[in-house]
């Protein structure tokens, strides 16, 4: 499936590009941008993720999701962030469907860059909270936030680096209380064609339960913009050091209103 979108992409990279792609939608990266939507604008980052994690003694855990990510720029360095996943189906030692989680966040953007110009990058603040809609097996059930520091770089050749650092406080739902983590995250993307993207990114994340691992992950993918306010994407991620999904699939669709 995912090579039939990658080559569909491709496909449409032959066709005459838009003049002026507008729209720069986050994902199927997991880096978050330190560039806002624009004041006034809606943008609905939208999509299907399929991840497949094998643990010692255990089934494998498949999950299927839909994921949508509402931005809405509030003010020309501020934007609120609204995502949820309305469907969730978990397949392995335990079987559920259902809603995930709902997270709001609010980034502020204290350092604005100029256009064709590497310094100084954009950069911005994160924070978030989860609410727990969902129960185990498909979330923790309990609250879950954090904060993010944001950068955005001009580099060289036309690429462009995006770091995010932080750290969040995760509910546990077993034992209670909560479990600090750390958070890590770098894409270095580039323009394949002028409205072809692509990406490579590096994901790190201490362990999100007391008896876990931290993980370090790698996600490659392509955005391919339509039109100015229009979107698709494919993404793969896979699992290179401690415990994580072995891969995950992601593929969606992105609009911006304004």
């Amino acid at each position: 499936m995912l090579v039939a979108i990658v080559a569909h992409l491709l496909v449409l990279a032959d066709t005459p590009p838009t003049r002026a792609a507008e729209i720069e939608p986050d994902r199927p990266e997991v880096t978050e941008s330190a560039r806002l939507v624009p004041r006034g604008a809606v943008q609905l980052e939208s999509g299907l993720v399929f991840s497949r994690e094998r643990r010692a003694g255990l089934a494998a855990e498949r999950t299927f999701a839909a994921e949508a990510d509402l931005r809405i720029g509030v003010a020309r360095h501020v934007e609120l962030n609204l995502g949820w996943q309305p469907l969730v189906r978990l397949r392995g030692s335990e079987n559920d469907t259902g809603a995930g989680d709902v997270e709001l966040g609010l980034r502020y953007r204290f350092v604005e860059g100029f256009e064709d110009v590497p310094w100084p990058p954009h950069v911005a603040v994160k924070v978030f909270a989860k609410l727990p809609v969902a129960d185990e097996p498909i979330g923790s059930g309990r609250p879950d936030f954090g904060a993010l520091l944001l950068a955005s770089f001009e580099l060289p050749l036309d690429l462009e680096l995006e770091v995010n650092v932080g750290g969040a406080a995760l509910g546990q739902a077993r034992g209670g209380g909560y479990l600090a983590q750390a958070i890590a995250t770098a894409s270095l993307s580039r323009d394949l064609a002028p409205s072809l993207l692509g990406f490579l990114e590096l994901l790190f994340n201490s362990r999100d339960e007391r008896a876990g691992r931290e993980q370090l992950a790698g996600n490659v993918g392509l955005v391919y913009r339509l039109t100015r306010s229009l979107a698709v994407d494919a993404g793969v991620q896979t699992s290179l050091r401690g415990r994580g999904p072995d891969y995950v699939v992601r593929t969606g669709l992105s609009v911006l209103w304004r």
